[in-house]
C-alpha cells in the first residue's frame, strides 16, 4: 500500500508524544541541527525494511512479477537445475514455480542444511517436480535462485515468480508498506528516532 511520507512522519510524532507521560520527547532531547521531521524521514526506509523482512509471505502478496530468462548450467535446457537471476531490488522471493512443477517451490537459502541435499546424485533426495526447492544464492553477478529440478525438457518456462522489492521512498515522496504492517512500521520508526535522540527506549 502506498503511504505518503508526510503521513508517516505525522503518525510517528504522535507515537512519540503518546509514549511520554509529561513533556513531549522532541522537546526534551537535542538532535544537533536536524529537526525531528528530518530524523524521522531519514529512518523511514530502514524501519520499513526491518518490519517487512520478518513478515509472512502471505502478508506481502501479491508481489512484483519477475520476468527473466532461465539459465541451465547442466547444459540441457529443461533438465536438472535452472538458475533464475533475481532483480537488483529484490528483498524477498515470495514464490516461484516452473511449468513442469506440480506446486510452487519451497524457498531456502544457501546456508540451509537442506541445500547440500540438492546436489546429491541420488534421485528423490533433492528437489524434483513433485517437491521443488528454490535456493537463494549469492554469485559474483548478484543474487540468484537455483531451482531444483526439472525433467520436462526444452519447453520448461517460469510459470509464476513474484518478489517483494526493497522498500524505498519514491519520487512522489511515498513508500509502499503492507497495510497490516503499517502500525508496526510506525512503532519501529518511533523507536529508532528515540534512540537517535538519546532516549533510552528500554525504559518504555
Amino acid at each position: 500500500m502506498k503511504n505518503p511520507v508526510r503521513k508517516i512522519i505525522r503518525d510517528t510524532r504522535v507515537s512519540l508524544d503518546f509514549n511520554q507521560e509529561e513533556t513531549p520527547l522532541f522537546e526534551t532531547c537535542g538532535a544537533g541541527n536536524l529537526t525531528l521531521d528530518d530524523i524521522i524521514r531519514s529512518k523511514v526506509e530502514m524501519a520499513t525494511r526491518n518490519v517487512v523482512q520478518h513478515l509472512d509471505n502471505l502478508l506481502l502478496a501479491p508481489g512484483t512479477p519477475i520476468r527473466t530468462t532461465l539459465a541451465w548450467p547442466g547444459g540441457t535446457p529443461g533438465v536438472g537445475m535452472a538458475v533464475m537471476p533475481l532483480p537488483l531490488d529484490c528483498m524477498r522471493l515470495l514464490c516461484v514455480q516452473l511449468s513442469d512443477w506440480n506446486r510452487p517451490a519451497r524457498i531456502i537459502t544457501e546456508d540451509d542444511p537442506e541445500y547440500q541435499w540438492q546436489h546429491t546424485p541420488f534421485p528423490g533426495v533433492g528437489g524434483n517436480p513433485d517437491r521443488p526447492v528454490a535456493v537463494i544464492c549469492q554469485r559474483p553477478t548478484g543474487w540468484v535462485a537455483e531451482l531444483f529440478s526439472s525433467t520436462a525438457g526444452r519447453g520448461v518456462v517460469i510459470e509464476k515468480a513474484q518478489y517483494h522489492p526493497i522498500p524505498r521512498i519514491t519520487e512522489d515522496d511515498c513508500i509502499n508498506i503492507p497495510s497490516m504492517a503499517y502500525d508496526d512500521v510506525v512503532r519501529q520508526l518511533a523507536s529508532l528516532t528515540a534512540e537517535t535522540l538519546g532516549y533510552n527506549t528500554e525504559k518504555q
